[in-house]
């Protein structure tokens, strides 16, 4: 048996309406306009930052199929057929992209009923400090219907040691409930507010950070720098949290290709050190290790006894870039890797995180 802690299930009803510029979340959900669009932005790039419009088309033809349950089981059909799965939802209600057509918990309703029509799922429930009441769905859907963790995203516009998630949080360690975390800078799932707004957002941060001269997607991302998580570390250390996406595939090419470039801010290397530090810290590999030429590097960060018990397997699907990627990146990563490593991080590291309670 194997792990994947980290895919997504939820629908095109689940992303806002401004998600995409130029009412393209409206006219994706058509399918005439996803046929005539698909084509267009597979290779055309009207934005910055190298974003890869593939990625979003892909992002959409899954979106769009008609349940979870279909979504789940084009993933888990890559998969042996053993693999259990943490599948993690989204509340993107208040990134300021506009009207979400699904009501959230609607959204967590038909995870719950999958779940438990289907043993390989592991449900979590996304957390934002800024739904009213959140703390009472937790209780509900952990208590009511089995959710094994939570998923914090503060790219959307708050930080990790926010004082609204502390019950958050001192309900899930009094309960072995795990938290996994959205960790990678350069993300366009971010809050949409203006510069001079994420600015004064920023300002509330108890670490120094660097706002100079920065769009408003680098300033988002500044909620998730992993520093932020220390102090919630030192107040939960009965709490286990992972970072996922180690850092990002940037963070992990320039630690490989630009090694004279200042490591001081890498979040590869904050997390490495981070992982040594805390024993209630984890990071998983979604998304980043799609990257084959990376693969090398995790192999050495195996063999490190200080922190090979705390690398996880996650793919991230169905947000990767690649058409079809997501059982060649299994197959390549456990032949690379070879079978006791992979079923470290796959199955051994990932029942660790759980505390056993999967």
């Amino acid at each position: 048996m194997f792990y994947n802690c980290h895919i997504h299930t939820f629908r095109d009803i689940d992303v806002p309406r401004k998600y995409l510029p130029l009412g393209l979340v409206r006219i994706l959900s058509t399918r005439r306009g996803f046929r005539i669009l698909s084509r267009l932005l597979n290779n055309i790039n009207p934005w910055s930052d190298n974003d890869s419009l593939d990625r979003y088309v892909k992002f959409f033809e899954v979106t769009k199929k008609k349940s979870q349950e279909e979504i789940f089981n084009y993933c888990k059909d890559f998969y042996p057929g053993s693999t259990k799965f943490v599948v993690l939802p989204m509340d993107m209600a208040f990134m300021k992209a506009g009207k979400v057509p699904r009501k959230y918990e609607e959204q967590l309703t038909e995870l719950s009923e999958l779940s438990r029509a289907n043993s390989q799922i592991i449900p979590f429930i996304h957390i934002d400090p800024r739904r009213d009441g959140i703390l009472d769905i937790l209780k509900r859907f952990v208590e009511e219907h089995r959710f094994k963790g939570i998923k914090i995203y503060p790219t959307l516009g708050y930080f990790p040691y926010d004082e609204r998630l502390y019950p958050i949080y001192k309900y899930c360690e009094e309960n072995g409930l795990p938290v996994i975390t959205h960790c990678s800078p350069f993300n366009p799932t971010r809050y949409r507010g203006t510069r001079k707004e994420l600015k004064r957002m920023l300002s509330g941060s108890t670490i120094e950070l660097d706002t100079s001269n920065k769009s408003p997607r680098e300033l988002c991302s500044l909620f998730a720098y992993p520093r932020g998580w220390e102090q919630v570390l030192k107040d939960f250390p009965n709490l286990n949290i992972c970072t996922a996406h180690f850092g990002s595939s940037d963070q992990w090419n320039k630690y490989i290709y630009k090694p004279h470039e200042s490591r001081a801010n890498n979040w590869f290397v904050i997390i490495k050190e981070m992982l040594e530090k805390y024993p209630n810290f984890y990071t998983d590999i979604s998304m980043t290790l799609y990257r084959t030429d990376f693969f090398s590097l995790l192999k050495v960060l195996l063999e490190d006894a200080k922190i090979n018990s705390k690398i996880l397997f996650g793919s991230d699907f169905y947000m990767t870039e690649r058409k079809d990627a997501e059982r060649k990146f299994g197959i390549d990563i456990r032949a690379f890797l070879g079978e006791e490593k992979f079923k470290r991080i796959a199955y051994y590291n990932i029942i660790e995180f759980f505390k056993n309670k999967v």
